[in-house]
């Protein structure tokens, strides 16, 4: 029986013991507890979303934010079918989440790095079995693939398909692009991002495990992630699959379902819910309940910085951008957008706090899904110091030379997606305010579609931060030409007035109307010679001329431009696409009978101009790869 002295021995060590595994448990840092509550979220979200939503035209919506193991905050907002005014709910509406599919691929490939089927470091030929890529500007690694620096052309032509059909394989259409347009610069050299080269990891994916990309991340993610609702595919029963909306004058407009040839890329549809499991394990060192997904290791290798176009730049990851906030609290974002359908991710490591919005409509860009995390990260950064932003003296005359104008464009520089850089391009306009700063008016990341003015502050040489934001730009030279990085990290080139978009639209546009008159004023001037009664013959070739470039203008305006996504028919490509080229032989058959004719011709000079016309307007068809026949 244990007596007085021994009962107090056996406390004391016992609460010796306690106090010791109180000091060793670990402490929680003030930075790592939530700074709101579910309440405190719903009191900010809800009329945020209500005001945006209205605003922009958004139907349908869902917030989830989870926080350690668990969703704190789950709530659907407006309808996934405004027909039916279905209303959406988080648990069970199916999204489209586009690119965010990225992520998921990165982390699969990932996977098979730490089992030593992928490298990341090798050239990613040595995992490919059913083609080969040609690094003709050097050998690709899985690295430059999972950072969008393997110098892959843009893929635009044929990229998706109207029939919402997924390949189970994505073999075929990754070596017909590859086949179609070789690499435009060096791999790591500099970013751009690319669909192809995140399907060619999925490609890569399935050839080293021997699964179809979607049986793979089913097996490897889904399942042990409780992603029940997660597919590549399109649902056969699409009542639970959210409908998309384009608003216009008329009303809602409903975007149809599209497939994607390169399934790694942006194939994915969930629950919104089901999406948190995913921000949890990469928020909690690969694990999820138990579940491990990746070593810790490799999720710290995925969030770190592996490029970035200058060294304070926040750079990218695997599957992931990396930023900041105002205060400098770091965390990691994706965007995801198809059909419609627009969706972000931001992970908050220091809090643990994962964010996912998605939205039914693409108009607004990502502008309520950038309110929603700034809200956000305000209620994080009051509780953080306020970062200091040194500025870099420097001289006027270095920041002057830096204004002008820059366009980023994402055109193919060859195929048929070539001619996309005619169509459109974003400008941006840089100014100098003073000795240390830059006005610069363009679109940003998370501003959605408007184009904005922002002030940024030089704080490295050429390198500049936002004032009172988050955006980051950096000025080098690249072929000797500025070029501004920063803006969604592109390489964006200074051009000048004569190279802009709009002169070059005006080179495309103004030929073609003027094709169109042609034919118009001949059967006139035909009229007006039968009027008279006049004897002497007028020529049917110039008409026939400007006729077959004047079909293939109106067909490639209305229609080609449009289908450049899906591809064309082979009747488009044989006949439609060569009628220029028949058009010049008919303009250098008819210079040469002007200029070996005997007779006189009053008209000579406006022939003669008509059919030089043709030649140059062909050529410079030619060169933007509108034809049969492709300059590259």
């Amino acid at each position: 029986m244990m007596n007085m002295s021994d009962t107090r021995k056996w406390l004391a060590a016992l609460l010796a013991s306690c106090l010791l595994f109180l000091l060793c448990m670990p402490q929680t840092n003030a930075n790592e507890t939530s700074p709101f509550s579910a309440e405190a979220l719903e009191q900010l979200l809800d009329p945020l979303m209500k005001e945006e939503m209205s605003k922009l035209h958004i139907p349908g919506a869902a917030v989830v934010i989870t926080q350690g193991e668990r969703i704190m905050y789950s709530k659907g907002y407006g309808f996934a079918d405004l027909e039916q005014q279905v209303p959406v709910n988080p648990a069970s509406t199916l999204f489209r989440l586009g690119s965010l599919t990225k992520s998921l691929t990165a982390t699969a490939a990932m996977q098979l790095v730490e089992e030593g089927k992928l490298s990341l470091h090798d050239d990613i030929n040595a995992a490919l079995k059913d083609y080969q890529v040609n690094g003709n500007h050097g050998p690709i690694t899985l690295h430059h693939l999972l950072t969008h620096t393997a110098g892959l052309d843009v893929i635009m032509y044929e990229r998706d398909n109207r029939q919402g059909l997924i390949p189970q394989w994505s073999t075929d259409t990754v070596r017909t692009y590859l086949e179609r347009q070789p690499t435009v610069f060096a791999p790591g050299s500099k970013f751009l991002y690319s669909n192809a080269g995140i399907g060619l990891v999925g490609s890569a994916i399935e050839q080293v495990s021997g699964l179809p990309l979607n049986d793979y991340l089913r097996e490897r993610l889904f399942k042990p992630l409780g992603m029940n609702s997660a597919n590549l595919n399109l649902p056969q029963d699409r009542t639970k699959l959210a409908k998309s909306y384009a608003y216009t004058d008329n009303g809602y407009q409903v975007v149809p379902y599209s497939g994607i040839h390169f399934p790694g890329a942006g194939a994915v549809n969930m629950t919104p819910n089901d999406f948190a499991p995913y921000m949890i394990a990469h928020l909690s060192n690969g694990y999820f309940h138990g579940q491990s997904l990746l070593k810790p290791e490799t999720v710290q290798m995925m969030h770190a910085k592996q490029f970035s176009s200058h060294e304070r730049m926040y750079g990218i990851g695997y599957g992931f951008f990396r930023s900041e906030t105002v205060n400098g609290v770091p965390y990691l974002w994706a965007n995801g957008g198809i059909d419609g359908f627009n969706s972000k991710m931001v992970l908050i490591p220091s809090h643990s706090i994962g964010i996912f919005i998605t939205a039914n409509t693409g108009d607004s860009g990502m502008e309520m899904h950038g309110k929603v995390v700034h809200a956000i990260s305000q209620m994080i950064d009051s509780k953080v110091a306020r970062k200091p932003l040194p500025p870099l003296e420097s001289s006027g005359s270095a920041i002057k030379e830096l204004e002008g104008r820059y366009e980023l464009h994402l055109a193919a520089e060859h195929g048929w997606a070539k001619g996309l850089r005619l169509l459109g391009s974003v400008p941006y306009t840089v100014e100098a305010k003073d000795d240390r700063t830059l006005v610069v008016t363009g679109l940003f990341q998370n501003d959605g579609q408007q184009m904005l003015r922002k002030e940024f502050t030089q704080v490295d040489e050429r390198f500049f931060q936002e004032v009172g934001g988050e955006e980051q730009l950096y000025f080098h030279k690249e072929q000797g030409r500025w070029t501004l990085t920063g803006p969604m990290y592109f390489s964006i080139p200074r051009t000048a007035s004569f190279e802009s978009g709009s002169v070059l639209l005006a080179l495309y546009v103004v030929p073609g109307i003027l094709f169109t008159l042609i034919p118009l004023l001949w059967i006139v001037r035909y009229a007006i010679r039968q009027w008279r009664k006049q004897s002497h013959s007028i020529s049917v070739v110039i008409p026939i001329i400007a006729l077959l470039q004047n079909i293939f203008f109106m067909v490639q305006f209305i229609y080609g431009n449009g289908e450049i996504l899906y591809g064309y028919s082979q009747f488009y490509q044989v006949v439609v696409a060569s009628m220029p080229l028949i058009s010049s032989a008919a303009a250098v058959y008819f210079l040469i009978r002007i200029f070996t004719a005997k007779e006189l011709d009053r008209w000579k000079t406006v022939n003669v101009g008509i059919a030089v016309l043709t030649l140059l307007y062909t050529a410079y068809l030619f060169y933007w790869n509108f034809l049969s026949v492709h300059y590259s």
